[in-house]
This record gives structure tokens, sequence and C-alpha cells, in this order.
């Protein structure tokens, strides 16, 4: 009877040993990237600390599988097979191309996708809409206020009357971007140019096509565009034409005269703790997208650009307290 009853505890010591061991074992969390690049990085940055607030530290309750196809859209599936296949907890993808390629691949998957920082995810399809995600798909916006965004290059650029759309022909979320932008445009006396661009490296040759005709480039968000920056800048700089941007980086760098932006980390965070409540139970359908306000947008204006371009800030912007060396 003794025996039985030792038997008994050792299975019962045994199964709750196996219990805890198996409670204790941190989540996998598959990163698909898109490339490497400031904007993106920082939004990983973003999510690793959002998914930490929920109690998932990166080497404690969370481990990750992370990886980026360098912008080549012809790599993603392959690397979709592989994450995948390890039968992660949750898998985030970075970025449009990525996140839609994720949603078509992966239909039969159970495990849940957090995309960010995507510009337009209704527009992409990711989602039914802003209020309403997917069974297993929802995820963190920097869509941008495009009223706000159009003020405030006006304020900057009084005498500005037509406005060059640099954008990525093949990227559905710098499409879009476009499209929101023509749709808010009425009423402010811009004329919007479009400026296609099917190729990085014709971005020079986009830009001096444009010089004469607009007086000023917007460029619109894209990895494949805000790669080429430097090259964007250098030729801009030589017709003296203004480049505006939604990337807080490329004023950073000198390589644009202003923006008025959303912090990608910002996005990533806010992914983040949408990870951390689904990996905790919550159902991703039950989650709306996350779309910052108008009063997250933050105005930055390079002083270095303002004085190579013969421009002085206006006064309606004296306060504004976002000029930068």
């Amino acid at each position: 009877m003794f025996r039985n009853i030792g038997l008994v505890t050792v299975v019962a010591v045994a199964t709750m040993v196996t219990a805890m061991a198996a409670e204790a074992q941190p989540m996998r969390v598959a990163i698909a990237g898109w490339g490497p690049h400031p904007t993106l990085n920082e939004s990983i940055v973003g999510f690793k600390k959002g998914l930490a607030e929920e109690g998932f530290a990166e080497g404690a309750g969370v481990v990750f599988d992370e990886t980026n196809v360098n912008f080549d859209a012809a790599l993603i599936p392959q690397m979709l097979v592989r994450l995948s296949g390890s039968q992660p907890d949750l898998m985030a993808t970075i970025a449009t191309p990525v996140s839609i390629a994720a949603r078509n691949q992966l239909r039969a998957r159970t495990f849940p996708i957090v995309f960010f920082p995507v510009a337009d995810p209704v527009h992409a399809g990711l989602v039914p809409s802003w209020d309403k995600s997917e069974k297993l798909m929802t995820g963190s916006s920097v869509a941008l206020d495009y009223r706000a965004v159009l003020a405030f290059f006006q304020k900057l650029l009084p005498n500005m009357k037509k406005l060059g759309l640099l954008y990525d022909t093949g990227d559905d979320s710098s499409k879009s971007a476009v499209d929101a932008l023509e749709g808010v445009v009425k009423d402010t006396g811009l004329e919007l140019v479009r400026i296609g661009v099917d190729n990085p490296n014709e971005l020079p040759q986009r830009v001096q096509s444009a010089v004469g005709r607009v007086d000023a480039i917007f460029t619109v968000a894209s990895g494949r565009i805000q790669q080429g920056m430097a090259a964007i800048s250098a030729t801009a700089d030589r017709a003296k034409l203004p480049v505006l941007t939604s990337i807080p980086q490329a004023v950073q760098q000198n390589y644009a005269l202003a923006a008025l932006a959303l912090s990608f980390g910002q996005s990533g965070e806010a992914a983040g703790r949408i990870a951390g409540q689904i990996l905790k139970g919550r159902d991703p359908a039950t989650i709306p997208v996350y779309r910052a306000t108008e009063a997250d947008h933050r105005p930055l204006i390079s002083r270095r650009k303002l004085e190579s371009q013969g421009l002085s800030l206006p006064t309606s912007l004296a306060d504004c307290k976002c000029l930068i060396d």
C-alpha cells in the first residue's frame, strides 16, 4: 500500500515537473523582414520593446527567428517557407510586400501574424477595415494624416504650387499613399505630379526629369525609395529642388529638407504590445489595427538644407522647435 502511495507521489511530482518545464518554454516569434534600413530596424527594435512590456523579453519569455530578403521580393516565398516550417507561436511581417505575401502564401497556417509598419493595411487587403481585423492577422500602421502633411509643407514653402510625388510603382503601400494624397489635395491650391519609379537605379533620372516641372519633391514612403535618398538628395541639391519626406531619418541625415512624420519605433512598439496580448491568448480578430493620431505627427526641418537652398524659416513656423543642424 505504501509502495503504491510512493509511486503515485513520484508520478504526481514528475507530472508537475513536466508541466512546469512546458510552461517555462519561451514563445517562438518569427520576424520576416523586408530589408535592412534605419526606419525598419527602428520598428523592429520597437516591436521587441513592446513585447517586453507585455512580459515577453528576448531570451526570457520569447526567442526570435529573424531574417530578411534585402528588398528582393523574389526571395519572400522562400523566407516564409523556412520561418513557417518551424511552427512559430507568432510571426511578425515587416512592411507591406512581406505582409501581403504572407497573407496569400500562409492561408493554411495555425499561428497568428502581426504586421508593421504598414501604411494602409485596408488598401493592401490585410484587414477588412480599420476597426475589424482578420482571424489570424492584425498589426500596426504608419498611416499619415495627409491633410496635415500638405498643410505643413505649404507653411514651409508658401510659394509651392506643384509637388512631385516620387513613389515606387511596385510597392502597394507607396501607391496607396499617392492615392491618399490625391484624395485630400482639393482646396489646398496644390497640384500633385506623379513621378513613378520602377527601379531604384532610375531615381537620379526621375528626380532630374522633375526639375522645372515641380517646386518640390515628396518621397513617398517605400523601402526602395528610402534606400536611394542619398542619390535623390544629390540630384535635387544640384537643381536646388527641395526634398520633402515622411521619414525623420532622411532629415536627420540631411538628405531631405523637412518631414512631418510618425515614429516607426512607435509603430513597432504598438505591434509588440499587440503581439504580447495575442501570445497571452487574446483573439487577433478582436484587436483593431493601431493607427496614430494627428497629435502623434512630429515636424522636422534641416537647418543645413534651408541654408544651402537659400530658404528661410517662415514666421508661421518660428515657434515649431523643429529645426535640427
